[in-house]
């Protein structure tokens, strides 16, 4: 974790699993830190680690902060998952394979604006419904297809049965 030149804090985690694992560990991560401080939280993952802005206000969270519990990380990210734009654009295609969002017309492409306003409406609609095919088929195309959630859970046990070491530098 270090201070950046505007004064807030950034707290990098560095790690080889990869993009898939990293995924779903900074949204778990962001959403606690938005909870526990109270302040936008910035992320970014790729395949080398993870990166997150904290506002100046605050200071660094503790470690436990950024490594759950491997028991509760899919419920939880089920629940954070759904506000995601990842979770929109998979809901999209699959209600457009799916035949809920029709063309207008079967001869001219639809415009991508429109759409996400229909599978956005579509989606406003379907979350009255928790177990509505399309949702349950979109959370389980994010959390096994996108995400690695066997391999973060893995990672996570590892890290508290003490298997992976971690280091905390400032």
């Amino acid at each position: 974790s270090f201070l950046d030149e505007v004064g807030d804090w950034r707290i990098v985690i560095l790690s080889p699993f990869g993009a898939r694992v990293h995924a779903p560990w900074a949204l778990l991560v962001a959403a606690r830190l938005r909870r526990d401080t109270d302040a936008e939280v910035d992320l970014m993952w790729t395949d080398d680690g993870i990166v997150f802005r904290i506002p100046e206000s605050h200071d660094v969270p503790p470690l436990e902060t950024f490594f759950p519990d491997a028991d509760d990380v899919e419920e939880e990210l089920v629940r954070e998952i759904g506000h995601t734009a990842l979770f929109a654009a998979k809901f999209r295609e699959n209600a457009a394979r799916s035949l809920l969002l029709p063309r207008r017309s079967p001869n001219k492409r639809t415009p991508l604006w429109l759409q996400r306003r229909r599978s956005g409406d579509l989606l406003s609609v379907a979350a009255k419904f928790h177990s509505f095919p399309m949702l349950m088929e979109t959370y389980r195309e994010c959390l096994r297809d996108v995400f690695d959630m066997g391999g973060f859970q893995s990672l996570l046990k590892d890290v508290q049965s003490r298997a992976i070491r971690i280091r905390e530098v400032r």
